[in-house]
């Protein structure tokens, strides 16, 4: 009888002791022992999960993936609260997408590293012409309409045949990336950027299915989870020793224009002890990977539901028409005049948020955020295909509206609260203003130039919007077909490569 009080009693205190831990919590769903709520999660579409959950629990709710204690978010006023907060800049603890980075470059890094490092980053990207003041950016945006002509000389080569955006557009969206981070462009048939194409590519798909991974430590040792890390591993170092060769071949009298560059003088002049050759690595393929895959997967999006809302494109094309008039080629300058193209821009990036689990987030601290209490090392996930999805702030959110961005007068409307694609706070994408630029360009220059179709059955359309989730979430595989509209005066050439 003794044993069985003591069993009671000992049951009772953790269960007192349990409440009283977790009382001041956010609302959430129970949790099973070590894997938390990972079973319940679509493995294939964990935004649609969460978003779901939120109906039930709120704005705001606790969750455990495995052993990663979770705090969802699915209202903009109260994401940009928290991110805005210091206590809240921390990385969540994941193993795959930031244990292998060991807490360098900018992703996985955090405190005075991360604060430096940000800083000296934006800086660098300012001077190279990342900036709205129209007589700083004219270099950045030349840099950019390289890649757009490349683009366009690459699908006028295609004469019309279906083909899949995503190669094209990477050998030239790729391009500019790398001529801005690394000062260094790849002819599309070097075995070189082959590789590092491949890894782009491979690496988006392998991150997303080992990203259980990331909340079960031990499953890192399964066969399959194992190959496929020790796959971005092997990836992660022989990138580097592709910027290791860059670096040795970069001259300190050499123009100071890409981030490579100025990395090393910086690296020369010795003066901080942030600065490493590894950190630089890590902060060059941070640069490369994430300002590639997004803006990518954006306009991949973006001509792919033109390619199905046939009379939407025509809007555009009439817009572009009326303000280019015989211009075959927009500038950065026309965005002010081309609200409808710039709408259909926003639209496509609500509709389908590339991040749509929103960039994770970790508390360095116990806090409280709403009166709830949370926990030092709790995961915050912002979550934006909720934001952007969300019923009662976008009326049939899945249709295709550009209006949506649009004021009564046709003028272009900025002040959308539920409108988060380069998300909020002191770790925000810090290359949102290029990003803009990118997909202005590269939107506007194609769109100018080329009528896009889409090559699918219909029936097989759903599937494809319906997307496939990785680090970012792509458009299922389809073919376009890209037809001149009228032959362009320009005489596109292949891009010049250093």
């Amino acid at each position: 009888g003794l044993t069985w009080y003591l069993v009671l009693l000992v049951g009772l205190l953790g269960t007192v002791w349990c409440i009283r831990e977790n009382w001041r919590l956010p609302p959430g769903p129970w949790n099973l022992p070590i894997v938390g709520y990972l079973p319940f999660i679509d493995p294939q579409r964990p935004y649609i999960t969460l978003t779901d959950l939120a109906t039930k629990y709120g704005p705001i709710y606790y969750i455990k993936l495995g052993c990663v204690k979770t705090v969802v978010i699915t209202d903009p006023t109260i994401i940009k609260s928290a991110l805005n907060r210091n206590d809240f800049t921390a990385r969540a603890n994941l193993y795959v997408t930031h244990g292998i980075m060991d807490g360098y470059g900018l992703i996985a890094a955090e405190g005075e590293k991360w604060k430096e490092q940000r800083k000296f980053v934006l800086n660098a990207l300012k001077n190279l012409g990342m900036v709205k003041l129209v007589t700083k950016r004219n270099a950045m945006e030349q840099r950019i309409l390289v890649g757009v002509r490349k683009a366009i000389y690459d699908l006028s080569d295609c004469r019309g045949k279906p083909v899949n955006s995503q190669e094209i557009l990477l050998d030239s969206l790729g391009n500019v990336i790398n001529s801005i981070v690394l000062g260094k462009t790849w002819r599309n048939k070097d075995p070189q950027w082959i590789y590092l194409k491949d890894l782009i590519k491979t690496g988006i798909h392998l991150v997303g299915i080992t990203g259980a991974a990331n909340f079960l430590p031990f499953l890192r040792w399964i066969p399959m989870y194992k190959e496929s890390i020790k796959y971005l591993l092997d990836g992660m170092r022989s990138t580097h020793r592709i910027y290791g060769k860059l670096y040795d071949q970069r001259k300190e009298q050499d123009a100071q224009d890409d981030i490579l560059s100025v990395y090393k003088k910086e690296l020369m002049a010795g003066n901080n002890a942030h600065f490493s050759m590894k950190q630089m690595y890590h902060v060059l393929a941070d640069l490369c990977g994430a300002g590639t895959d997004t803006t990518l997967a954006t306009l991949r999006w973006f001509f792919l539901y033109l390619a199905v809302n046939i009379d939407i494109q025509k809007k555009v094309q009439e817009e572009l028409d009326s303000v280019l008039k015989e211009r075959d080629e927009p500038c950065l300058d026309d965005i002010q005049y081309l609200p409808y193209t710039e709408a259909c821009l926003k639209e496509a990036q609500r509709i389908r948020s590339v991040v749509p689990l929103g960039i994770p987030h970790g508390t360095w601290t116990d806090t409280e955020l709403e009166g709830y209490s949370i926990p030092k090392d709790t995961m915050i996930l912002p979550l934006q295909w909720a934001v952007h999805m969300n019923p009662v702030a976008w009326q049939q959110p899945e249709s295709f509206r550009p209006e949506r961005f649009l004021d009564e007068n046709h003028k272009a409307n900025n002040k959308q609260t539920y409108f988060i694609p380069f998300q909020y706070g002191k770790r925000m994408c810090l290359g949102d203003e290029l990003a803009r630029m990118l997909l202005f360009l590269f939107g506007a220059g194609i769109l100018k130039v080329f009528k896009v179709s889409v090559d699918e059955a219909p029936d097989k359309l759903s599937d494809i919007l319906q997307g496939v989730c990785g680090i970012t979430l792509e458009p299922g595989e389809h073919l376009l077909k890209f037809t001149f509209r009228k032959v362009p005066k320009i005489e596109y050439r292949p891009q010049v490569y250093y």
